[in-house]
């Protein structure tokens, strides 16, 4: 066990002159010592997780870090507020109807600029994809994990 105490809970009835009477137990707690470490022994201190110099940088960022949460506290207030307005908002059915033709209209103005997005970054993704492929073919020979042909045998 972890703690430092065992805690027992012994139930007893209670006892009257001449009627014995059995009521709700009555919870008697009992101190039961562990083992002790001897008191001139040093206490342990944890060891420190990190590296000097993160906790140097830290140090240096933090004023930076607060003061990025100071400036940014009051719009994430308004968005927010925004999204609790816009969930009231959405009970009623002719806004529900407007916020529907809303999101169409500009899903549809955004389909170009997604269509250029996947011709743009896709070529970029595939050829990575085809690098990560060609290492990965290129090792497994070497440590036995292929066939003939090419294909993985796992």
């Amino acid at each position: 066990m972890t703690a430092l105490r065992k805690i027992l809970i012994e139930e007893e009835p209670v006892v009257t002159a001449a009627v014995t009477v059995t009521r709700a137990p009555a919870p008697k707690l009992y101190v039961v010592p562990t083992a002790k470490a001897p008191a001139d022994a040093p206490a342990e201190v944890p060891k420190a997780e990190g590296s000097i110099l993160k906790n140097i940088l830290l140090f240096f960022a933090a004023p930076f870090l607060g003061l990025a949460y100071i400036v940014a506290l009051p719009f994430v207030g308004l968005g927010f507020l925004a999204v609790v307005a816009v969930r009231a908002a959405a009970k009623i059915e002719a806004v529900s109807t407007v916020g529907l033709a809303l999101k169409n209209v500009v899903m549809a103005m955004a389909t170009p600029f997604v269509g250029l997005a996947y011709v743009v970054f896709f070529p970029a993704i595939g050829l990575a994809m085809l690098a990560c492929l060609g290492v990965g073919l290129r090792l497994e020979p070497a440590r036995g994990k292929i066939d003939a042909v090419g294909a993985g045998a796992r």
